[in-house]
Protein backbone atom coordinates (compact mmCIF):
# COMPACT_ATOMS: atom_id res chain seq x y z
CA UNK A 1 0.00 0.00 0.00
CA UNK A 2 2.78 2.62 1.04
CA UNK A 3 5.24 1.66 -1.76
CA UNK A 4 2.29 2.83 -4.61
CA UNK A 5 1.53 6.10 -2.68
CA UNK A 6 5.88 6.75 -2.79
CA UNK A 7 6.03 5.58 -6.51
CA UNK A 8 3.18 8.29 -7.35
CA UNK A 9 4.16 10.92 -5.29
CA UNK A 10 7.92 11.02 -5.13
CA UNK A 11 8.56 13.71 -8.01
CA UNK A 12 6.23 15.55 -5.49
CA UNK A 13 9.05 15.04 -2.51
CA UNK A 14 12.58 15.19 -4.06
CA UNK A 15 11.82 17.66 -6.61
CA UNK A 16 11.62 20.70 -4.04
CA UNK A 17 14.10 21.79 -1.45
CA UNK A 18 16.52 20.26 0.03
CA UNK A 19 16.95 18.00 -2.94
CA UNK A 20 16.01 19.99 -6.15
CA UNK A 21 16.04 16.81 -8.54
CA UNK A 22 16.06 17.72 -12.50
CA UNK A 23 13.46 15.37 -14.47
CA UNK A 24 16.31 12.65 -14.95
CA UNK A 25 17.69 12.65 -11.64
CA UNK A 26 13.89 11.29 -10.51
CA UNK A 27 14.04 9.14 -13.55
CA UNK A 28 17.50 7.61 -11.96
CA UNK A 29 15.84 7.76 -8.43
CA UNK A 30 13.62 5.18 -9.82
CA UNK A 31 16.34 2.56 -9.75
CA UNK A 32 16.12 1.91 -6.14
CA UNK A 33 12.61 0.70 -5.80
CA UNK A 34 13.64 -1.90 -8.80
CA UNK A 35 16.83 -2.90 -6.63
CA UNK A 36 14.65 -3.47 -3.76
CA UNK A 37 12.16 -5.42 -5.84
CA UNK A 38 14.15 -7.29 -7.52
CA UNK A 39 16.66 -8.39 -4.74
CA UNK A 40 13.51 -9.25 -3.03
CA UNK A 41 12.55 -11.81 -5.90
CA UNK A 42 15.51 -13.86 -5.32
CA UNK A 43 15.29 -13.32 -1.48
CA UNK A 44 11.23 -14.09 -1.33
CA UNK A 45 11.45 -17.56 -3.64
CA UNK A 46 14.97 -18.79 -2.08
CA UNK A 47 13.46 -18.01 1.88
CA UNK A 48 10.08 -19.45 1.46
CA UNK A 49 11.22 -22.33 -0.21
CA UNK A 50 13.74 -22.62 2.60
CA UNK A 51 11.15 -22.61 5.21
CA UNK A 52 8.47 -24.99 3.57
CA UNK A 53 11.58 -27.80 2.53
CA UNK A 54 13.00 -27.51 5.90
CA UNK A 55 9.46 -27.84 8.27
CA UNK A 56 8.64 -30.60 5.72
CA UNK A 57 11.95 -32.58 6.55
CA UNK A 58 11.54 -31.72 10.69
CA UNK A 59 8.44 -32.74 10.41
CA UNK A 60 8.41 -36.46 8.74
CA UNK A 61 6.95 -35.21 5.54
CA UNK A 62 4.15 -33.32 6.64
CA UNK A 63 3.35 -29.81 5.78
CA UNK A 64 1.22 -26.88 7.56
CA UNK A 65 0.29 -23.86 4.85
CA UNK A 66 0.50 -21.75 7.83
CA UNK A 67 4.63 -22.08 7.74
CA UNK A 68 4.35 -20.13 4.66
CA UNK A 69 3.84 -16.88 7.11
CA UNK A 70 7.27 -17.16 9.01
CA UNK A 71 8.71 -16.07 5.38
CA UNK A 72 6.43 -12.37 6.21
CA UNK A 73 8.46 -11.18 9.46
CA UNK A 74 12.43 -10.25 7.57
CA UNK A 75 10.13 -8.39 4.83
CA UNK A 76 8.13 -7.12 7.33
CA UNK A 77 11.06 -5.09 9.66
CA UNK A 78 12.52 -4.16 6.89
CA UNK A 79 9.76 -2.36 5.47
CA UNK A 80 8.72 -0.64 8.72
CA UNK A 81 12.58 0.47 9.06
CA UNK A 82 12.56 1.79 5.44
CA UNK A 83 9.58 3.87 5.88
CA UNK A 84 11.43 5.31 9.10
CA UNK A 85 13.90 6.02 6.80
CA UNK A 86 12.13 7.88 4.22
CA UNK A 87 10.26 10.38 6.71
CA UNK A 88 13.67 10.89 8.26
CA UNK A 89 15.20 11.91 5.35
CA UNK A 90 12.83 14.10 4.25
CA UNK A 91 12.30 15.91 7.27
CA UNK A 92 16.27 16.03 8.88
CA UNK A 93 17.48 17.01 4.83
CA UNK A 94 19.66 13.63 4.75
CA UNK A 95 21.28 13.04 1.63
CA UNK A 96 19.49 11.68 -1.08
CA UNK A 97 20.52 8.37 -0.87
CA UNK A 98 19.06 7.71 2.41
CA UNK A 99 15.34 8.56 0.73
CA UNK A 100 16.46 5.85 -2.50
CA UNK A 101 17.70 3.55 0.10
CA UNK A 102 14.80 3.81 2.44
CA UNK A 103 12.15 3.43 -0.78
CA UNK A 104 14.36 0.17 -2.15
CA UNK A 105 14.03 -1.41 1.83
CA UNK A 106 10.09 -0.58 1.18
CA UNK A 107 9.57 -2.20 -2.48
CA UNK A 108 11.91 -4.92 -0.88
CA UNK A 109 9.02 -5.18 1.62
CA UNK A 110 6.24 -5.23 -0.44
CA UNK A 111 7.54 -7.75 -2.41
CA UNK A 112 8.76 -10.16 -0.17
CA UNK A 113 5.21 -9.86 2.23
CA UNK A 114 3.52 -10.68 -0.98
CA UNK A 115 5.46 -13.76 -1.83
CA UNK A 116 4.87 -15.34 1.43
CA UNK A 117 1.32 -14.13 1.56
CA UNK A 118 0.77 -15.46 -1.81
CA UNK A 119 2.10 -18.68 -1.36
CA UNK A 120 0.08 -19.42 2.17
CA UNK A 121 -3.46 -18.45 0.01
CA UNK A 122 -2.09 -20.66 -2.83
CA UNK A 123 -1.31 -23.42 -0.78
CA UNK A 124 -4.67 -23.30 1.12
CA UNK A 125 -6.85 -22.66 -2.20
CA UNK A 126 -4.92 -24.43 -4.67
CA UNK A 127 -8.39 -24.85 -7.31
CA UNK A 128 -8.88 -21.31 -6.85
CA UNK A 129 -5.11 -19.90 -7.75
CA UNK A 130 -6.92 -16.92 -10.11
CA UNK A 131 -9.34 -15.97 -7.51
CA UNK A 132 -7.25 -15.84 -4.69
CA UNK A 133 -4.50 -13.95 -6.85
CA UNK A 134 -6.88 -11.63 -7.96
CA UNK A 135 -8.06 -10.51 -4.43
CA UNK A 136 -4.43 -9.57 -3.32
CA UNK A 137 -4.07 -7.98 -6.24
CA UNK A 138 -7.61 -5.67 -5.69
CA UNK A 139 -6.47 -5.45 -2.10
CA UNK A 140 -3.11 -4.06 -2.71
CA UNK A 141 -3.79 -1.55 -5.74
CA UNK A 142 -7.20 -0.79 -4.20
CA UNK A 143 -4.75 0.32 -0.77
CA UNK A 144 -1.76 1.79 -2.74
CA UNK A 145 -3.78 3.88 -5.27
CA UNK A 146 -5.81 5.21 -2.27
CA UNK A 147 -2.40 6.50 -0.58
CA UNK A 148 -2.15 9.17 -3.41
CA UNK A 149 -5.32 11.04 -2.07
CA UNK A 150 -4.07 11.85 0.95
CA UNK A 151 -0.24 11.80 1.39
CA UNK A 152 0.74 14.57 0.24
CA UNK A 153 -1.47 16.69 2.18
CA UNK A 154 -0.57 14.33 5.01
CA UNK A 155 3.15 14.97 4.65
CA UNK A 156 2.32 19.02 4.13
CA UNK A 157 0.17 19.38 7.29
CA UNK A 158 2.14 16.80 9.99
CA UNK A 159 5.59 16.58 8.70
CA UNK A 160 7.62 13.84 6.46
CA UNK A 161 8.63 12.10 9.52
CA UNK A 162 5.26 11.82 11.44
CA UNK A 163 3.64 10.87 8.41
CA UNK A 164 5.55 8.40 7.05
CA UNK A 165 6.35 7.34 10.91
CA UNK A 166 2.42 6.64 11.52
CA UNK A 167 2.40 4.22 8.19
CA UNK A 168 5.11 2.58 9.99
CA UNK A 169 3.35 2.22 12.61
CA UNK A 170 0.24 0.89 11.10
CA UNK A 171 2.51 -1.74 8.99
CA UNK A 172 3.60 -2.57 12.31
CA UNK A 173 0.08 -3.23 13.75
CA UNK A 174 -1.26 -5.02 10.99
CA UNK A 175 1.37 -8.09 11.67
CA UNK A 176 -1.80 -8.84 14.66
CA UNK A 177 -3.65 -10.62 11.25
CA UNK A 178 -0.21 -12.91 10.02
CA UNK A 179 -0.41 -14.15 13.58
CA UNK A 180 -3.82 -15.01 13.87
CA UNK A 181 -3.61 -16.82 10.89
CA UNK A 182 -0.47 -18.92 12.22
CA UNK A 183 -2.59 -19.27 15.03
CA UNK A 184 -5.73 -20.28 14.00
CA UNK A 185 -5.21 -21.01 10.19
CA UNK A 186 -5.50 -25.18 10.60
CA UNK A 187 -8.89 -24.86 13.07
CA UNK A 188 -10.53 -22.22 10.70
CA UNK A 189 -9.73 -24.79 7.82
CA UNK A 190 -11.11 -27.49 9.42
CA UNK A 191 -14.48 -24.88 9.84
CA UNK A 192 -15.10 -23.28 6.83
CA UNK A 193 -13.65 -26.36 4.43
CA UNK A 194 -12.38 -24.81 0.51
CA UNK A 195 -15.08 -25.12 -1.52
CA UNK A 196 -14.52 -27.33 -4.48
CA UNK A 197 -13.23 -26.07 -7.79
CA UNK A 198 -15.80 -24.33 -10.08
CA UNK A 199 -14.87 -25.78 -13.24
Amino acid sequence: MWTIGIVSTSTQLVKPPPYLFSDTAVALLYFAPMIGTVVAEFFGHWFNDLLANTYIRSHHGRFVPEQRLWGVYPSWIIGIAGLVLVGQALQKDLPWIAFAIGWAMQCFATLGTSVAISAYVLDVFPQHAALASAWICAFRTLGGFCVVYFQVKWIARDGPAVTFGSQAGISAAVIVSIIAVQVFGGSWRKRFPVPSAEN
